[in-house]
């Protein structure tokens, strides 16, 4: 997304666009599949020769949860995306793109859940918990590998 300097009005005006999701450069993320491009809407003003460009970012996305794995379907959004670039006279355009890539790659959870009720996998058979219950017995308790560990308490 670029702004034309000279066709910001004097106090600024409003400017929406969408940016397409490539910018992104999620192609060979398996965890992340933008669903449609980046809703920019911005306000724009010149300020001491800076521009000064406040706003919000949201994209569609479909996520992978990190406990069961299933892709669930969310906006990934930035209600306060605000920059400041440098605008000195002559400077026809400022180019938006790498910071609105940046605040959207920040704004993806580092684990995504599907809802914080998701129950996860089954550790042994790895059925999805939300689906139901899995054939599983659980582990049978009793002496393991850490039983000498368990003596030092004793002590």
């Amino acid at each position: 997304m670029r702004i034309d300097i000279p066709k910001v009005p004097a106090d600024g005006g409003w400017y929406e666009e969408d940016v397409p999701a490539s910018v992104l450069e999620l192609e060979a993320d398996p965890r992340v599949r933008p669903g449609g491009p980046i809703s920019c809407r911005f306000f724009v003003q010149r300020v001491s020769g800076e521009l000064v460009v406040k706003g919000r970012l949201g994209m569609p996305a479909s996520l992978q949860c990190g406990r069961c794995g299933c892709f669930f379907s969310t906006t990934v959004s930035d209600l306060s995306f605000l920059r400041a670039y440098d605008a000195p006279e002559g400077t026809e355009t400022v180019d938006l793109t790498p910071d609105i890539r940046e605040d959207i790659l920040l704004s993806l959870p580092a684990y995504p859940l599907c809802s914080s009720e998701c129950r996860g996998l089954c550790a042994q058979c790895g059925h999805n918990l939300n689906e139901g219950p899995c054939p599983c017995k659980p582990p049978a308790v009793g002496p393991g590998k850490w039983s000498a560990l368990d003596k030092l308490k004793e002590l």
